[in-house]
């Protein structure tokens, strides 16, 4: 599959990486292709991923990987070109400085804003109550990591479905995009427990289910 991320920082490096690995193909958008940082990635990967300006890469891949602080979401949906049909994964999280909160208003979204600026697009929330380090190693002892994901086009979440587990996670269809609300909690819950109560980053969620009768 041809994947495109916007954006080349931790998440988006190392979620690039893994899907390479399992045989996808990478493209990187950045504002500055011959940057230092964007250099020292395309090295550390070393297998002839692709890197260009935004709207190349959103070009090149009907998949694109969101992979940038949420501040800047919508200066680079509007830098993109037509992203009509593309499928766009959000894993954003609209935190603010002092990481207690949103800023944004609870009867919205950061998936639910992207879809209003990326008109035609199909928006999937995915890979936000997780850090980049756990990303690395999805087992937790006797099981994996869940990747929660919601979205209104049943298609393309079966298509982010597929490249959870390709990298090793579990899956929860968390339902339709409206619950990114509840799922951009659920970051900020990773957040506090990962920092302010000192748990550090590798840590994750699980969904633990029983079967009937059981």
């Amino acid at each position: 599959m041809e994947i495109a991320i916007i954006g080349a920082g931790d998440v988006g490096g190392t979620l690039g990486r893994l899907w390479i690995k399992k045989g996808h193909h990478i493209m990187f958008g950045v504002r500055n292709p011959q940057s230092h940082n964007v250099r020292n990635l395309i090295r550390s990967i070393n297998s002839g991923v692709k890197v260009g300006t935004i709207g190349e890469a959103a070009s090149f891949a009907d998949v694109i990987l969101l992979a940038i602080p949420w501040m800047a979401v919508e200066e680079v949906i509007k830098s993109a070109g037509n992203l009509s049909e593309k499928i766009l994964i959000d894993p954003t999280n609209p935190i603010n400085a002092d990481l207690t909160g949103l800023i944004i208003e609870s009867s919205t979204s950061a998936a639910e804003e992207i879809a209003k600026w990326a008109k035609g697009s199909k928006v999937v929330k995915a890979f936000n109550s997780i850090g980049a380090k756990a990303l690395n190693n999805l087992q937790f002892g006797s099981v994996r990591a869940d990747a929660f994901i919601c979205g209104d086009d049943f298609k393309s979440k079966t298509v982010i479905k597929k490249l959870a587990t390709d990298i090793g996670f579990d899956t929860v269809d968390a339902g339709h995009l409206i619950n990114a609300r509840a799922l951009e909690y659920l970051a900020l819950l990773w957040i506090q427990l990962a920092y302010t109560r000192q748990m550090g980053p590798n840590i994750a969620f699980k969904l633990l289910t029983r079967g009937a009768g059981a």
